[in-house]
This record gives C-alpha cells, sequence and structure tokens, in this order.
C-alpha cells in the first residue's frame, strides 16, 4: 500500500514510459518506495524520467519498481473507469484515528 498511497498522494509520480531506466547492484541510495537502503547484495533500478520539463531520477530495489509499475497500471486503469483513488484518499484522511 506504500506505493499505491505516495502514486494517489503525488508523492511518486507515475511515469509511462521512463526516459531511461538502468538496473545493477546497490550502492547504498534510499529506495523511492520503501525508504530503505538498497545495500550492495541487492539488485537497483535508476529510472530517469521528464517531470514538468525537470530531468528526475529514481532508484528502486527491484521488488519495489515491479509493485510502482503494478500500480502505475493500476492507477491508470481506474482512473480511465472513472475511479479517483487520490480523491477517496482524501475524503478518508479526516477520519484518521478516529474509533466507534
Amino acid at each position: 500500500m506504500i506505493a499505491r498511497d505516495r502514486i494517489a498522494t503525488g508523492e511518486l509520480p507515475c511515469i509511462t514510459p521512463p526516459v531511461r531506466m538502468w538496473g545493477g547492484y546497490g550502492i547504498g541510495r534510499l529506495c523511492v518506495v520503501c525508504d530503505k537502503t538498497i545495500e550492495h547484495s541487492d539488485v537497483e533500478y535508476e529510472v530517469e524520467a521528464n517531470i514538468k520539463g525537470e530531468t528526475v531520477r529514481m532508484w528502486f530495489h527491484a521488488a519495489c519498481q515491479s509493485i510502482w509499475q503494478l500500480e502505475c497500471a493500476r492507477a491508470a486503469y481506474l482512473k480511465k473507469h472513472g475511479y479517483d483513488y487520490a480523491d477517496d484518499m482524501r475524503k478518508l484522511a479526516p477520519r484518521a484515528g478516529k474509533t466507534g
């Protein structure tokens, strides 16, 4: 749900397709999905994107990058069919933490 929520709030953009993408072993950067270090023994994906005219680079664990792609595809599908997940998140936000 981390990727889904970050996409819905605009914290994590959906880029289709990315400008460039590289893969290799991690060098200690933070993953943009899970905020954990991509260790030297982990596969790392670096994604270059053009967002509002600026070149942005994002780093992912291999699994987190796959989750991000799936969640972006899901968001595009739902948007195409009239469902706005971000709008639902805004409606639920005031209720967070309330019981009963």
